[in-house]
């Protein structure tokens, strides 16, 4: 993306979609001074009859008047006093990057207020969502339809910031923003390709493609090397499928690193609940089953394309869980790569037993921080929603980490609590462990299911994304598909390592 940072007023910019943000209206915002000029009048009769009554987070565009060097105006309002928050920058460029590729707009040029000496001050994070917000609104997903969407995401960016020195410094976070939304882009579209294109065989050339592009080391083992390191939790949920399962380890090794991070995704390209089938309607979104995958996917690509010094693994075991006259039955005890024994009792809890092995390989990388990211439970959206993921984990300084980056990046996740007391919820009569607890805090006896297989002494966190990995009633900020959750978020604490 071509990106210019001056102090030119808006009269004098040439674009396709002039964008104000505003905080406050009349003299306290530079912004509606500037968008006075423009007009020639008073802007507020007509945003009021367009529908803009200046309350955080309102929206409108329409034509620009004849005489101004732009096709469009758009006018957001960030906050409606003080307080503007990256956020909600990063919104409003969402929804300029989205209105600007339905019209077929290439340029756009940014007037915040809190950049033009209102209230507040903008920073490199600012200017960073607006990338991020440019890039995540510019995507679509049509690689099924007949009649592709023609027009291509916004190219160049004008963004105003009246200092001098830092100038490059705020160019290069545009720039940042629009890698981080790229490969959370990236996460979204896998979500988002149906089952029988996306499926554990096409996955792992996915992940040979995207190591190629990026420099990444990869390994993958297909079920025979699974099976030589005993991956039997894994292996049994992809047993009754036709395609073959693999585990895929991806790694970003920069000379001189000296914090290593393990990312362990979730990768059951579809789950028909396996021999305990769900219903036709809880099967139809079943294809965005492996996000936590796709997070960690688009995860080691950001880090990969910007360069960040953190060595970062990226590890998903990608199966089916089917129905396959080999299938894996209700009561099966099953044995992990770490000796523990799991009686099987809900073929549909499936997503914890891939993970199980996944974390044993994990953690035999020896990491500083390890993090395993699930579409897990159905429970954890009962309890939080669809915006918010469910967090939690053996070191509190890394859940608190995680959750101020889900803060800074509108990721939000709320912690739950371990209690060992819970652990009773899954011991098995038959074997050491059973993969449900009950029918009550089923998100939480998930958790304790995957501590089981990490070390005592790794820091470890479990994100449940069951809810805002996907949206299927969508609206103006949240549109319909994969979302990438979490990989700002991801991005962001990796940055501050």
């Amino acid at each position: 993306m071509q990106v210019q940072i001056a102090a030119n007023q808006a009269t004098n910019v040439t674009t396709d979609i002039l964008v104000f943000g505003l905080a406050g209206r009349g003299a306290r915002s530079p912004g509606w001074q500037q968008l006075t000029r423009i007009l020639g009048t008073n802007p507020a009769p007509m945003l009021k009859i367009l529908g803009w009554t200046g309350k955080t987070g309102d929206f409108v565009s329409f034509p620009a008047p004849r005489a101004a060097k732009c096709t469009v105006i758009a006018v957001g309002t960030l906050a409606e006093r003080a307080g503007v928050t990256d956020n909600a920058v990063r919104t409003l460029a969402q929804r300029v990057g989205a209105a600007a590729r339905t019209a077929g707009l290439d340029e756009a040029a940014f007037f915040l207020d809190h950049a033009m000496g209102g209230r507040g001050e903008a920073t490199e994070a600012t200017y960073q969502a607006i990338g991020a917000g440019l890039g995540y609104g510019g995507y679509v997903f049509d690689n099924h339809l007949g009649k592709k969407n023609e027009h291509k995401p916004i190219s160049s960016v004008y963004a105003y910031f009246s200092g001098r020195r830092n100038r490059d410094a705020m160019a290069d976070a545009i720039q940042r923003g629009v890698i981080i939304a790229e490969a959370q882009n990236q996460a979204r579209t896998l979500v988002n390709e149906p089952p029988n294109i996306l499926n554990p065989e096409s996955y792992v050339q996915y992940a040979r493609d995207l190591a190629a592009e990026r420099g990444l080391e990869i390994t993958v083992l297909d079920e025979a090397a699974c099976a030589a390191r005993n991956m039997g939790a894994f292996l049994a949920v992809g047993q009754g499928a036709g395609y073959d399962s693999a585990l895929v380890h991806l790694a970003h090794k920069p000379e001189g690193a000296t914090t290593r991070v393990v990312l362990v995704g979730k990768a059951v390209t579809f789950d028909s609940g396996g021999l305990c089938l769900k219903p036709a309607s809880g099967q139809a979104t079943m294809k965005m089953d492996m996000g936590g995958s796709a997070a960690v996917f688009g995860t080691i690509a950001a880090v990969a394309a910007l360069g960040l010094p953190v060595e970062v693994h990226a590890i998903f075991a990608a199966c089916e869980n089917m129905t396959g006259s080999k299938a894996y039955h209700t009561g099966d005890v099953i044995t992990a790569s770490n000796g523990k024994t799991i009686e099987v009792l809900n073929t549909d809890a499936e997503g914890r037993l891939t993970l199980a092995d996944a974390l044993v390989y994990g953690a035999e990388l020896k990491p500083d921080f390890m993090i395993d990211l699930a579409t897990l439970t159905g429970a954890c959206i009962v309890a939080l929603g669809m915006n918010i993921a469910g967090i939690m984990g053996t070191n509190r300084s890394l859940v608190r980490a995680l959750k101020s980056a889900g803060d800074a990046a509108d990721e939000p996740m709320w912690e739950l609590p371990l209690p060992p007391d819970y652990r009773e919820l899954i011991k098995s009569k038959i074997a050491d462990m059973k993969n449900i607890g009950g029918s009550y805090g089923g998100a939480i006896t998930a958790g304790l299911f995957l501590q089981e297989f990490v070390p005592e002494g790794v820091p470890w966190a479990h994100i449940d994304i069951a809810g805002p990995c996907y949206v299927d009633t969508p609206s103006a900020t949240r549109p319909y598909g994969g979302t990438g959750f979490p990989v700002r978020a991801l991005v962001e604490w990796i940055r501050g390592l």
